[in-house]
């Protein structure tokens, strides 16, 4: 979500003159920041994360959804593309890979708690232990897929584009897939019409359309 929140502040900023200062990390980590007082102007999240963050009584009004997202497998461009699209190929794939990158639950990350569920329903924890490899963000996934320290990258499709020579090879299969949906909203904290303005821009034509060119699906 960084690389494309980043190219949406770039668009704004140079539509409206007014300038984004932007923070990230997982949902986890944002939400961890406003339990410790961090104030902003506008939360961009998982709508899981938007709702966690609302029942805190964090945030003014409603989130409105700004697209979603379905995880994907990173490869190198022109290297080989494992076969993912059954439970029992992916099985195979992961018994097979000498590597592979993916968030780190611990760190709050959406994909990376679903798939180390994945993992563990596939009944492959103990096996692939060795040669899993946790990373702090979906970025940083995909740094270790081009550095060719993974041999792949499991993340959410938008984080595999966003990385130089890196692209799509596959997706989860659909019986074990998580599609996140994004939303945006106000906080309590926000103080000036720009953060409004940032928010429907976000919902709009040109918003949309960066969206999509960033990976992303419409929400609705």
């Amino acid at each position: 979500m960084q690389h494309s929140v980043l190219a949406l502040a770039r668009a704004f900023e140079d539509s409206s003159g007014h300038e984004i200062v932007a923070t990230f990390g997982t949902a986890g980590a944002v939400s961890a920041k406003f339990d410790a007082g961090e104030s902003a102007d506008v939360l961009i999240s998982s709508a899981g994360g938007v709702k966690d963050i609302a029942a805190k009584g964090k945030l003014a009004g409603e989130a409105v959804p700004v697209g979603k997202v379905r995880i994907g497998i990173g490869v190198c461009k022109g290297g080989a593309k494992p076969d993912t699209s059954t439970p029992e190929k992916l099985k195979a794939t992961l018994l097979a890979a000498p590597s592979f990158a993916y968030g780190d639950p611990a760190s709050g990350a959406t994909t990376g708690i679903h798939f180390a569920k994945v993992i563990a329903d596939l009944g492959i924890a103990d096996q692939v232990k060795g040669k899993a490899l946790p990373r702090d963000g979906g970025l940083n996934v995909m740094k270790e897929v081009a550095d060719g320290k993974a041999a792949f990258g499991v993340t959410q499709t938008s984080e595999i584009i966003a990385i130089p020579g890196c692209e799509i090879a596959g997706y989860l299969p659909d019986s074990l897939q998580l599609v996140t949906t994004y939303a945006a909203s106000l906080t309590k904290d926000a103080k000036t019409p720009a953060a409004k303005a940032f928010v429907e821009f976000l919902v709009g034509p040109r918003g949309a359309e960066i969206f999509r060119k960033e990976g992303f699906e419409p929400a609705k």
